[in-house]
């Protein structure tokens, strides 16, 4: 199974544990059935536009986090979290959805 080592911009602690990088899983095909796509993509005046879905996203985060816990990533600054979020939609631009119109 595929990680992804997420380093972040500075050291964080949180819960007792220290830690400078996330490790995330590539989703499974049960997360997929489960969740869906994290976004869609829709052609809008003849160009693509990405639709997030940011609770689907939230809910890949929460499941593909390996370390260091999903309970002590609320301590991340917006960018760091913005990283691990990327990241994550990462997993599945290597095979995007169809284009809905």
């Amino acid at each position: 199974m595929a990680e992804t080592v997420v380093p972040l911009s500075k050291r964080y602690e949180a819960h007792g544990e220290a830690f400078e990088n996330v490790t995330l899983r590539e989703p499974r095909f049960e997360d997929l059935l489960a969740l869906g796509e994290p976004y869609e993509i829709q052609r809008a005046a003849g160009n693509n536009v990405v639709i997030e879905n940011v609770d689907t996203v939230a809910a890949y985060v929460r499941r593909c986090v390996v370390a260091p816990g999903i309970e002590k990533l609320g301590a991340l600054d917006l960018a760091d979290a913005r990283q691990v979020r990327d990241a994550v939609i990462g997993f599945f631009m290597r095979t995007a959805p169809a284009v809905t119109e």
